[in-house]
């Protein structure tokens, strides 16, 4: 499978005949829609706190590189202390 650059995912709420609601979700990619689909409210719900986890874990994982590099040891330590730490994330979220 080749790689395609995302540029950009746009959501759009809906109610379908019967009044339930949806949002439709495209993916765009580098020479356009790679994705389109609908899905319930709900599992837009869980993406996007899934996606705020992924986001903060990305800070955290950043900040502790920078913080073993200020410290002037070397970057594998940091991939093993990172690696911990996705661990103990992953753990606590079960």
């Amino acid at each position: 499978m080749s790689e395609i650059e995302l540029t950009s995912i746009v959501m759009t709420s809906g109610v379908n005949e019967r009044g339930e609601g949806f949002v439709t979700v495209a993916a765009h990619g580098a020479g356009g829609i790679i994705l389109l689909g609908q899905l319930p409210p709900a599992e837009v719900r869980a993406h996007a706190l899934a996606y705020m986890e992924a986001a903060e874990a990305a800070e955290q994982d950043a900040a502790t590189l920078r913080c073993i590099r200020k410290l002037e040891l070397p970057d594998q330590l940091a991939g093993l202390v990172i690696t911990e730490l996705r661990a103990s994330r992953e753990d606590t979220d079960g």
